[in-house]
């Protein structure tokens, strides 16, 4: 059995993102600029994004239409993201190095956001891991990933690809798992295109490849409360960090990933 431990050197790993939703804070775009400004050394670029949505309600059926802005402040190479809402805090990172480094991040954002808040109250929290497996002239899907997410076998039939999706519980917290090798899916998950989107200079078209012959593995560990409940800050941290293990344990898991693949990533062929 290989080793699984430790950093990967040729990890397949595209995005790692964090999410902390909360009870909204309208005060946001107040302190926006000063929020930014004790930021600025890490993420010097802002965008502000406006989301138009329209909503059918009441007895008279009649449209309503609100607008909500948001911000996303990034880096220099705008590998590194915060994106800041009323009622959300979300940093993503197409640079990942370590837990530890991504935990530093998030720590800093949370206490200057909390120094202005004074206090959240948390409706969700989330860590998502999504790896791009990419796969060789000569190699199959399954040197890389166990035969329980790959596309069943029929006699008869030439299996083509599979979009694998899993619900799971490890204690309090909830795991959704989507593994992909359909060669025309695309090769970033639907729902984090936005985010991309925001992340781009302005008026940058946003370039989306499709799978072709690799594998797109999508790994959510979440937790949500009945009620919004008060946290301290390093409740939170640790909140996040649990998560993280959550998600790094499957991801490790025998039953996930071959030893193949981590070989590979580890650098041993």
């Amino acid at each position: 059995m290989t080793d699984r431990s430790g950093i990967l050197p040729n990890s397949p790993l595209v995005y790692t993102l964090a999410s902390i939703r909360f009870a909204a804070w309208p005060l946001l775009a107040k302190k926006i600029d000063e929020i930014h400004d004790e930021l600025r050394d890490c993420t010097p670029l802002i965008q502000t994004i406006q989301v138009q949505s329209v909503s059918h309600g009441g007895i008279s059926g009649m449209q309503s239409e609100s607008v909500t802005t948001l911000w996303m402040l990034l880096s220099s190479d705008r590998s590194l993201g915060i994106h800041l809402a009323p009622d959300q805090l979300l940093i993503f990172s197409k640079k990942y190095t370590s837990y530890i480094d991504f935990e530093a991040v998030l720590d800093r954002c949370l206490s200057i956001l909390l120094k202005h808040m004074r206090f959240i109250d948390v409706i969700s929290t989330g860590v998502r891991y999504v790896d791009h497996i990419k796969i060789k002239d000569g190699e199959e899907h399954a040197n890389y990933i166990t035969d329980r997410l790959l596309t069943p076998t029929f006699p008869g039939f030439t299996d083509v690809g599979c979009i694998y999706v899993g619900s799971y519980k490890s204690g309090d917290y909830d795991l959704r798992v989507r593994c992909t090798s359909q060669p025309d899916a695309l090769a970033v998950p639907e729902d984090i295109i936005s985010t991309l989107s925001m992340s781009l200079e302005p008026g940058s078209p946003l370039k989306l490849d499709t799978l072709k012959n690799g594998i797109l593995l999508d790994i959510d560990a979440y937790k949500v409360y009945t009620t919004p409940t008060r946290m301290d800050k390093d409740v939170v941290l640790k909140q996040l960090d649990v998560l993280h293990q959550t998600a790094n344990k499957f991801f490790r898991h025998d039953s996930v990933c071959t030893d193949y693949a981590f070989k590979t990533w580890k650098g041993e062929f």
